[in-house]
């Protein structure tokens, strides 16, 4: 079945419209011919309910060739294609017998892209990969652009350096960078300016060389270049760059070397022998008991207790520290739990119990395991408790601006 882009006066039929039309065909046939007339997003969301869906791009693509394109859809792009092919893709394979300009496979998460050509800039980028799903794939005949694969974080890019755009660098310059999770193999020269920080340069192993040698047959029949199977089945000439693993990334940043790595890598290959009885041969290298005091001593505790405010003392307006008060009272010190409040104020029962919007209980850490500790109850558990009595007057008089709260609270503090 032949779907026009244009209608039948000639005139371009939008995206959306094209689009919807693609769909609705692809309800009664499997087989599709799109004559496309630079419409965006061709190929994408068609849903293979029939079976097996073959689309053929039969004019100029637009951005996003087989954007969100689904499993068992194949896509066949008889010439070049514009920006983004396979953005988003989840499963389709799509088939560009051209080239492509940038963007290729961007956030893609599953299904394939194949190029009979080059690629521009940040291919393979922010890819995505579901372990429980295959591993989204993007093979280049000839090269790539600057920034490939960066961000990736699982898919696999085969470039075979073939035809290249830039033969003398076939990666393009910084590959790699922020890369998480997948692999590149590349066939042809490279400038080395992958991300060291994210991958490293490896041969292939016979598990991954027969990864790459049982589908490349495929890959080359599919964008009619099957003559090229035996030149690049050359193992010796292809390389991996395969992303650093988490543990790989610790050792990186974790500081100075451990001294077993240091004398396995550095010192026994250059010098041989020991490193610590080489340098100091005299030393004492007994163990080392609990070190107290003395010469030896290296450390010396700093205890941090208190150094931060919990929420609720943190909030309360007059900083009434709830967690040693609930602790008193589960010790049975309900009279020092009481002492300790009148510490901070005089109003424990009404200003702080009855009166206060209770800021503590608003942000009470214990309110996202089950609920708040309900302080209030405890400030009216103690209205009947009868006021210590005052220090002796000392003769002298200070005057109080202010009957609130806070001159209340200035006054006993003086008065104790």
């Amino acid at each position: 079945m032949t779907i026009k882009g244009i209608d039948e006066q000639g005139r371009r039929i939008s995206s959306k419209d094209f689009e919807t039309l693609v769909q609705q065909a692809a309800e009664s046939s499997t087989n599709l011919v799109l004559e496309t007339y630079g419409q965006h997003n061709v190929g994408g969301r068609i849903f293979a309910k029939l079976g097996p869906v073959a689309i053929q791009i039969a004019g100029p693509a637009g951005q996003r060739l087989g954007c969100m394109g689904q499993p068992n859809v194949t896509i066949t792009c008889k010439g070049s294609a514009s920006d983004d092919v396979g953005y988003l893709n989840i499963g389709a394979d799509i088939v560009v017998l051209g080239d492509a300009t940038n963007g290729v496979c961007n956030a893609m998460a599953e299904g394939r892209v194949m190029i009979r050509g080059s690629i521009g800039a940040r291919g393979l980028t922010m890819t995505k990969w579901n372990p429980e799903y295959n591993r989204p794939e993007l093979w280049v005949l000839g090269s790539v652009g600057d920034t490939f694969a960066e961000f990736n974080c699982g898919g696999i890019g085969v470039v075979c350096g073939v035809e290249a755009k830039n033969s003398a660098n076939v990666l393009g310059y910084r590959p790699c960078v922020g890369m998480v999770g997948g692999w590149i193999y590349f066939h042809g020269q490279t400038d080395g300016s992958y991300s060291r920080n994210n991958c490293k340069e490896i041969k292939p192993d016979d598990e991954q060389w027969q990864w790459l040698v049982q589908r490349l047959p495929e890959y080359l029949e599919k964008i009619g270049r099957p003559e090229l199977l035996a030149p690049l089945a050359v193992r010796e000439e292809w390389k991996i760059l395969m992303s650093i693993t988490p543990q790989e990334r610790a050792l990186m940043f974790a500081g100075p070397m451990p001294m077993a790595q240091f004398r396995a890598k550095v010192w026994t290959p250059a010098l041989g022998g020991d490193p610590l009885r080489d340098l100091a041969p005299g030393l004492d290298r007994s163990p080392i008991g609990v070190i107290e005091t003395g010469d030896l001593r290296r450390r010396q505790p700093y205890w941090a207790n208190q150094q931060s405010s919990a929420p609720c003392a943190f909030f309360c307006p007059v900083h009434i520290p709830t967690i040693d008060r609930l602790r008193l009272i589960r010790e049975g010190k309900i009279e020092e739990a009481y002492q300790l409040v009148l510490d901070y104020t005089p109003l424990p029962a009404s200003v702080c119990g009855a009166v206060c919007p209770n800021l503590c209980m608003q942000n009470c850490s214990r309110q996202y395991v089950d609920e708040a500790i309900d302080v209030a109850f405890l400030g009216r558990a103690v209205q009947a408790a009868k006021p210590p009595k005052p220090a002796p007057a000392l003769g002298k008089k200070v005057a109080i601006i202010g009957g609130g709260p806070g001159g209340m609270n200035a006054a006993w503090q003086l008065a104790k």
